[in-house]
């Protein structure tokens, strides 16, 4: 099957250009002072030059009542863009370390071969517009873990160092190669940290300390709390000099409490990825001991074969193992901001997007929930409760209603989404194409094709 349950596929329509334009939104405004009921997000272009209550909107701007709740897009600062396109895995039992894992033959059966070979038959590129559409299902607006590397074509003898324009289905920000954000790619996204050569670390540094580079984000200590290969990598890290302002720690599971007051000393960031954590450790980062520390914190997936299939998964995930604590750490407000603000400011955007404000990009979620409470309908909402997203203006996917409201009746794919139409600003062509394309080259090696999310 290549969608999970009810996750398929209609296929209908022609191509439509996604075009930011002058547009009103009115429903509850989730701003950084908090909700706003009956209020209005203006948009011109690609920026949101009003929002609040009391918005005056100017003759002639189309006005649309989403009858939902307004968020600022969720950021995906933890991801691992085209290995979204396959699907769940377990390795059976939990592992000391990251290390462990990726060598097991299992891994390398369901996934490690059939990735590499996908890559390497070219079909990398249809991997990353399926993940684009991955995490526009679960809400997102920006997400990191696009490799250039994932992206080698027929004809290529070596991988391409930059992104190559025509491999991007444009919707979604790929922070640290084609985010299409002012001031260029400031974002460093490094699996492997401990594996740079001198060199490399020293421009890193160089980098983060001069201001060319805002964000790095750095897979560490992702283990078992005791696991002695995890446990020493902080302190590798720091030896290296890369413990400063602007890192952030992926995964993090094996930091104690002192590293965390390191951490928080030296302004250095979380990221927090819980399911994945679990499933392939049993454990996750003590974010208690972080948050008590003054550590800022960012939720993301990981990815789809160990983690969620998109943002708005993972924050129910969290919600829910927040609720089995004694003393849950989080409110639901916090998870929210974890999504959004903290991930923005932590990734080196949080001048561009992150909050919905005057000046900010039009980067924005909408919600369908009769909870009262927008932060806990946002952490226990279901990906088909995704409304519309709108990514630099620009609706790009959503409610075929909705969706038809804001840029008019031109067609484009349909996706069925946990039982509601969803509108997908590309023409059916290119999504059939994707989708068929994947199908076929996994299929060759023994895998199946993800699918678009969970309908719980």
């Amino acid at each position: 099957m290549i969608f999970r349950s009810l996750v398929g596929l209609l296929l209908v329509g022609v191509p439509v250009p996604c075009v930011a334009q002058r547009v009103a939104l009115r429903g509850t405004v989730v701003m950084a002072s908090g909700p706003v009921v009956q209020g209005t997000v203006l948009i011109d272009g690609s920026r949101i030059v009003a929002a609040g209550a009391d918005v005056k909107v100017p003759a002639g701007v189309k006005v649309v009542e989403t009858g939902g709740i307004i968020y600022p897009g969720l950021i995906d600062l933890h991801d691992h863009v085209t290995w979204n396109a396959l699907g769940r895995w377990s390795a059976g039992v939990k592992s000391g370390a990251r290390y462990d894992w990726q060598q097991m033959p299992e891994y390398q059966m369901a996934l490690g071969v059939p990735h590499m070979k996908m890559v390497a038959e070219g079909n990398g590129c249809a991997a990353e517009r399926y993940a684009e559409v991955k995490s526009l299902v679960g809400g997102a607006t920006s997400q990191a873990g696009l490799s250039p590397r994932d992206l080698t074509e027929p004809g290529m003898t070596v991988a391409p160092e930059s992104v190559p324009a025509h491999c991007l289905g444009g919707w979604v920000r790929e922070l640290g190669v084609a985010s299409r954000l002012d001031g260029g790619e400031t974002l460093r996204y490094e699996v492997f940290p401990l594996g740079l050569d001198q060199v490399q670390v020293t421009m890193l540094a160089g980098g983060l300390k001069d201001g060319t580079i805002k964000a790095a984000m750095f897979h560490i200590a992702e283990g078992d709390a005791q696991n002695a290969s995890a446990r020493r990598e902080f302190g590798m890290l720091k030896a290296r000099g890369l413990l400063v302002p602007g890192v952030s720690i992926i995964h993090g599971v094996a930091l104690s409490e002192a590293n965390f007051a390191d951490m928080a000393k030296a302004h250095v960031g979380l990221v927090w990825s819980p399911r994945s954590n679990f499933e392939l450790y049993g454990s996750t980062a003590n974010v208690a001991g972080a948050k008590r520390a003054g550590v800022t914190m960012a939720i993301a997936p990981d990815w789809s074969p160990t983690g969620s299939d998109g943002m708005l998964e993972e924050l129910k995930y969290a919600a829910t193992w927040n609720a089995t604590q004694d003393s849950p750490p989080f409110t639901d407000r916090e998870l929210f901001e974890m999504a959004t603000r903290n991930a923005a400011g932590l990734g080196g955007i949080g001048a561009q997007t992150g909050e919905i404000a005057v000046g900010k990009r039009a980067d924005l979620l909408v919600l369908m929930s009769a909870d009262g409470d927008p932060y806990g309908a946002l952490v226990h909402a279901s990906v088909g409760d995704a409304a519309m997203v709108m990514v630099d203006g620009a609706a790009v996917y959503g409610d075929a209603g909705l969706m038809k409201q804001v840029r008019g009746g031109a067609g484009a794919a349909l996706l069925s989404v946990c039982g509601r139409a969803k509108e997908l600003g590309v023409g059916s062509d290119a999504w059939t194409a994707t989708v068929a394309e994947l199908t076929a080259g996994l299929g060759r090696w023994g895998a199946g094709l993800s699918g678009l999310g969970h309908c719980r």
